[in-house]
């Protein structure tokens, strides 16, 4: 159904190429996640193939009659208007039954069609968004990151879905839980390179595991024979040196010159061919396994004076005549990882809000230990002044915490210029490093982050995970990702 062949792009011929020569191919039926690093080039590369941007070079050929839909990672939040409007605007020759039956799948009833779309919550635009791309029937989608903000109830519809159409899917996705669900391919954009996996993610890791299993072995073995081949013509050279070598005394006898000439000759010729056998060697020498740069990323947390960091007591919230959650106790002990859950627009944000003692609750109250710091990371990932360069966001003046920023900056993928660039022209998953070096720098021992995983990349996401692991404040979170929640969370508390 759509074929490309041998794209390369390149966004500026002085920076070099973002990927060179990969091949994509989609067929009726076929599950394919995309996954790579931030910045890599995955959303340009579904761009080319939807037709929206042209490739340096290369072609994509698509069947006779086949449709190609498009979900853009950064769809419109200030779209002006009704969700209906923006079904309008975008498939104006769906029919009303097809628009309806989409929406009752994701979870959104028709009357949703009404309700002005700045006025749904994140998470309700994305389904949205959703629902307008599935409304126009295609043969082939292309999701870059479709599960960004939908809750665990929507991302479950998503992936029987997925899994159930006839359609071809290339899935954008950092979601390590729904790519398993899904895929049956998986392509890893890196370095410029595109590389297939059959099956998911796991399938993915453990071949990669076993590829540089297999590399590590043949390139050790290579270093092994090489370095045998070298002593070994080492030792013939300085036996010919020696071998000719006048004699003293008694011992001399000058008839035996021609006789070690001879020998010393076959030696120089031996350590020759041996030389010639170690050029030849590494020419023909295994690929050096890539050892991938694992972020480590430290918390500067200044410690909490009491085990409990905050304690919350008979908390009640109501918003437009709807009762968000009614006498909650929840208590924030030193070391807890604890996770918020729920739908979409269950008030787990109000929760934080008040939490955090920036909003008042209906009823109840809210008691912290006197030691403890704050610090957030909200969902829309707009804390930084998008004007500055990254680097000036994060308001660090000391050259030694400019250094810290910068090694973390660098870690989680963002080097050298990419730290001095406005933090408004980043994509939101760089602009979500930003942010979460931002939480590095704080010496906060309370987090709050709000969907931290989204837009990040898997890589990330693992390092992210790791250094949460090891915080020892304590920590309130809220996620989709299964898997990130399985990993992390030391208490779940469901809301909604």
């Amino acid at each position: 159904m759509l074929q490309a062949f041998d794209l390369s792009y390149s966004p500026d011929p002085r920076v070099g190429s973002l990927f060179e020569h990969i091949d994509v191919s989609l067929i009726a039926g076929d599950k394919v996640a995309l996954v790579g690093r931030n910045g890599v080039g995955k959303s340009i590369l579904m761009s080319i193939l939807a037709g929206r941007r042209r490739p340096s070079s290369g072609r994509v050929v698509l069947s006779r009659g086949a449709r190609v839909s498009l979900l853009e990672q950064d769809f419109d939040h200030q779209f002006q208007g009704t969700l209906g409007d923006l079904v309008d605007l975008k498939c104006p020759e769906s029919e009303p039954y097809v628009v309806a039956r989409t929406l009752h799948r994701l979870g959104l009833p028709p009357e949703f069609l009404a309700r002005e779309y700045r006025s749904l919550s994140v998470g309700e635009k994305m389904r949205g968004s959703l629902a307008v791309l599935l409304a126009a029937e295609p043969d082939i989608l292309l999701l870059d990151e479709p599960t960004n903000h939908l809750d665990v109830q929507a991302k479950e519809w998503l992936e029987r879905f997925l899994v159930d159409c006839p359609e071809a899917v290339l899935l954008a996705c950092h979601d390590r839980s729904v790519i398993n669900a899904v895929a049956n391919r998986v392509l890893e954009m890196e370095r410029g390179c595109l590389t297939e996996y059959s099956g998911g993610y796991d399938s993915m890791s453990a071949a990669k595991r076993l590829r540089f299993e297999q590399q590590s072995e043949a390139w050790q073995r290579h270093k092994d024979e090489d370095r045998r081949l070298r002593l070994a013509a080492e030792d013939a050279a300085q036996r010919a040196i020696t071998m000719t070598a006048k004699p003293t005394g008694r011992t001399y006898d000058p008839k035996a010159k021609a006789f070690y000439s001879g020998k010393e000759a076959k030696l120089d010729k031996r350590a020759k061919a041996i030389r010639s056998r170690v050029d030849k060697a590494r020419s023909e020498a295994p690929e050096k396994p890539f050892v991938d740069d694992t972020p480590a990323l430290t918390f500067r947390c200044k410690p909490l004076r009491s085990a409990q960091a905050l304690t919350a007591r008979g908390i009640s919230k109501r918003y437009d005549q709807k009762v968000l959650f009614s006498n909650l106790n929840l208590t924030i002990n030193r070391g807890s990882r604890v996770a918020i859950t729920g739908p979409n627009g269950c008030g787990k944000t109000t929760l934080f809000s008040i939490l955090m003692r920036k909003e008042a609750p209906d009823q109840g109250e809210v008691s912290t230990d006197p030691a403890a710091q704050f610090a957030s990371l909200s969902q829309e990932r707009d804390l930084l002044n998008s004007d500055l360069p990254a680097i000036k966001a994060l308001g660090v003046s000391r050259s030694e915490d400019v250094h810290f920023a910068r090694t973390a900056l660098a870690r989680l993928g963002l080097r050298g210029e990419m730290a001095d660039r406005p933090t408004g022209v980043l994509s939101v998953g760089e602009r979500t490093k930003v942010e979460i070096v931002h939480l590095l720098l704080t010496g906060a021992n309370v987090l709050f982050l709000d969907e931290p995983t989204n837009h990040l990349d898997l890589v990330s996401i693992q390092a992210l995970e790791a250094a949460l692991a090891d915080f020892p404040g304590a920590i309130v979170f809220t996620s989709h990702d299964r898997e990130f929640v399985d990993r992390l969370a030391t208490e779940v508390v469901k809301i909604g």
